[in-house]
């Protein structure tokens, strides 16, 4: 139980943290099989002649840390999408056996940036904690203005993982862990 709030607590920082590889070197003395560790080296190519444009995840997401992965318009535009079907406005057949558990509020379990764009999201129903559903939310992004225009729920589907939380254990890390909420 506690390895899966563990988890659960990772998985929600995790985008919001940058990551940066540096490789240690080793040098050669002279002829002797003797080594000694160089300065870190950094891995990232330096060129000053070259402009990189902003990918649209680098638009998406510029700025972003803990709180804004917690509570975006990506996590609303999935509540927004998950609502509407329950009230039939949207069909979505692979929804169907859960529509009753669906109704209840989710917590995520996981957020990132999506390599086709957007935001992949994992989350877990409090009337169904055992199971992980994933969704693709997409957002258009006006390159020029540098801004996201509009955001929609591209798919959602349950997967065959499952966790071991039970709906104390949810509401539990909801008391312990600040900025995770029911949406």
């Amino acid at each position: 139980m506690k390895a899966s709030i563990i988890l659960f607590a990772a998985a929600i920082t995790l985008p919001s943290c940058n990551m940066k590889q540096d490789k240690t070197e080793q040098v050669a003395i002279s002829d002797s099989t003797q080594y000694i560790e160089s300065a870190h080296v950094d891995s990232t190519l330096q060129t000053t002649d070259t402009i990189v444009p902003k990918t649209d995840n680098d638009i998406r997401f510029e700025g972003w840390g803990e709180k804004e992965w917690l509570d975006n318009e990506y996590i609303r535009t999935l509540r927004k999408y998950l609502d509407d079907y329950i009230r039939g406005k949207i069909k979505n057949p692979d929804l169907d056996s859960y529509k009753e558990q669906i109704k209840s509020k989710f917590v995520v379990y996981s957020i990132q940036p999506y390599l086709a764009g957007g935001a992949f999201i994992q989350i877990v129903f409090l009337d169904m904690p055992d199971r992980v559903f994933s969704s693709w939310i997409y957002s258009n992004v006006d390159e020029e203005r540098g801004i996201v225009e509009s955001y929609e729920c591209r798919s959602i589907r349950i997967e065959e993982e499952k966790t071991d939380m039970t709906k104390e254990d949810i509401l539990q890390a909801i008391k312990d862990m600040g900025g995770v909420k029911l949406w």
